[in-house]
């Protein structure tokens, strides 16, 4: 099968985007023709991929980037100003972008927030499969996605009945939000919602399959996620061929192993205080450091002058800096977790929000590193973990032997192979 024409509808940061150039790059490699469409944010980067690149959104860039992220990193009022005030608000934009080009296209593949994607994949004659980027999305009462809070979490664990009871909670909270996809689906003549579910919830998962595009070493799909759901492993995107600066291999080649410190490319616009204990951490561990700063206005918020040792770069990819690091102090974002698996370095994951809570008590349960929740990061708490999981033989083996495992996977060529499998059976 070759030729066919396959629309990626993604909404987020760089960590939901970077999945879908893989498949896409997979995809194209086969004969097929792809088309990313995202935010105007991501439009160099699916262009550095070789996809086309289709806005499909009329949010516009914030001009503030520490305040924007400080707004969908709260942890209280953050979900709901990222799915009702950017991704419901933006349906009606985002439909009449994507409705022209997916009428001549053969399969639509949607994430969470693609709500638009969700309603032309229900309606249209084209093959509808979605993706899900991390575990907590399922919301699995066998499964339930962890909070963070540790007693609530165990409570949680302890049975699916009491796992489904923060399902229910999360879509009775959470169905005020996407009333602008319902009034939207109201004025297409369709029902207020589909035959799915609310599309935050059920109704994101399509027809024709569910693409769990992440490492089996994050979970297996649990007894109540759709019936037609794939766990394809890492879908592994390198951007710039995974090479480093010459500044930053330079001072790699100079030294020690250092900790890489990195919220990702969302919340590390609000993470100048993360940055500063993380100096703070490494000084005190005496040992040499990389801080990833995300933008050069993060780095003016930061001190000029920096201890001997420590090092800062506006980015570096993830994969060729984490394989000379000692250790990985991160987010929790899915993205960054794997790549952290993959070079099979201990982690101290530093969960803002979102799925990343999860993510980290995942970390945290194949015993591969600790958690410290953003609100309790200090630099002599994060320096005391960090000597533990560096001082812990079992730690260093169970992080090289998650990483010979998530090294073999290719998940770009399942999904690949999944999407061409819809496409024949439509």
């Amino acid at each position: 099968m070759a030729g066919r024409h396959i629309v990626m509808a993604t909404v987020g940061s760089q960590g939901d985007l970077f999945p879908f150039l893989a498949v896409g790059r997979e995809l194209v490699a086969r004969g097929h023709r792809v088309t990313v469409a995202a935010h105007a944010i991501h439009r160099e980067a699916v262009a550095a991929a070789g996809l086309a690149f289709l806005l499909a959104s009329g949010i516009a860039e914030p001009e503030d980037k520490a305040a924007f992220a400080a707004r969908a990193f709260h942890p209280l009022r953050g979900p709901r100003f990222v799915v009702r005030d950017l991704a419901a608000a933006d349906v009606a934009a985002s439909y009449a972008a994507l409705a022209p080009v997916c009428a001549e296209a053969d399969a639509i593949v949607t994430t969470t927030l693609a709500f638009a994607g969700q309603i032309i994949g229900e309606t249209g004659r084209l093959a509808w499969l979605s993706a899900v980027l991390s575990p907590a999305v399922f919301l699995s009462a066998w499964d339930p996605p962890a909070t963070g809070y540790a007693w609530l979490d165990t409570f949680l664990r302890g049975s699916p009945r009491r796992g489904g009871w923060l399902g229910r909670l999360a879509r009775t909270v959470t169905a005020p939000w996407t009333r602008p996809v319902r009034d939207f689906r109201v004025s297409l003549g369709l029902p207020p919602v589909s035959p799915w579910g609310d599309p935050f919830h059920q109704g994101q998962h399509a027809r024709d399959g569910v693409l769990a595009m992440y490492s089996p070493l994050l979970g297996e799909p649990p007894p109540d996620a759709p019936a037609r759901t794939r766990i394809t492993g890492q879908c592994r995107y390198a951007p710039g061929g995974d090479r480093l600066a010459p500044e930053l291999a330079a001072f790699l080649d100079a030294g020690d192993a250092p900790i890489v410190y990195t919220l990702g490319s969302a919340a590390v616009h609000a993470g100048a205080s993360f940055l500063r204990e993380s100096i703070e951490a490494s000084v005190a561990l005496r040992r040499r450091a990389v801080l990833l700063t995300g933008s050069p206005e993060m780095r003016a918020r930061l001190p000029a002058a920096l201890p001997q040792g420590v090092l800062m770069q506006e980015y570096a990819p993830h994969g060729a800096l984490f394989a000379r690091a000692a250790a990985v102090v991160h987010h929790g974002g899915v993205g960054t977790t794997q790549e952290a698996l993959r070079a099979g370095r201990p982690q101290l994951v530093v969960p803002h929000g979102f799925d990343q809570p999860d993510n980290a008590a995942r970390v945290e349960r194949l015993g591969v590193g600790r958690v410290l929740r953003a609100s309790r990061y200090r630099a002599d708490r994060a320096a005391a973990l960090l000597r533990e999981v560096l001082g812990d033989d079992a730690v260093t083996r169970r992080a090289a032997d998650a990483a010979r495992v998530i090294q073999r996977e290719d998940g770009a060529r399942v999904a690949a192979d999944a999407i061409e499998a819809a496409m024949r059976e439509r």
